[in-house]
């Protein structure tokens, strides 16, 4: 079993828990590189600080502008910006990244990761 997909569990159900789960104290934010995938624990808190919307918000954008399963999400640091990255697969079975502004909502990019492969 991969660290990933209980990774991405978790981070799942901590950010759906969002502004309900009382604050605790906050611990000095860890040393991050770009495109690092960052664990639940960090997203929690940047949710509970107001840094970044709760994965269920984030969720509802992706649902209305993409059809298809999500089989992926991340929350990287890439350029300084936090983003949720998200791999859908289309319902013709194209495999799609879409990058999200952690803080915003806003679409960043999306990417036709079956088209990188030809």
């Amino acid at each position: 079993m991969t660290r990933r997909p209980l990774s991405i569990l978790f981070l799942t159900a901590l950010l759906w828990l969002g502004p309900a789960v009382a604050p605790h104290a906050q611990s000095p934010l860890p040393p991050l590189e770009a495109e690092d995938g960052l664990d639940a624990g960090f997203a929690r808190g940047a949710v509970l600080r107001g840094e970044i919307l709760p994965l269920d918000q984030i969720l509802d954008i992706v649902r209305a502008e993409f059809d298809g399963q999500i089989v992926e999400i991340q929350l990287e640091l890439e350029e300084g910006v936090l983003t949720y990255e998200f791999d859908i697969l289309s319902p013709e079975g194209r495999l799609f990244e879409v990058e999200i502004d952690a803080a915003s909502g806003k679409i960043l990019e999306v990417e036709d990761e079956d088209e990188e492969d030809d």
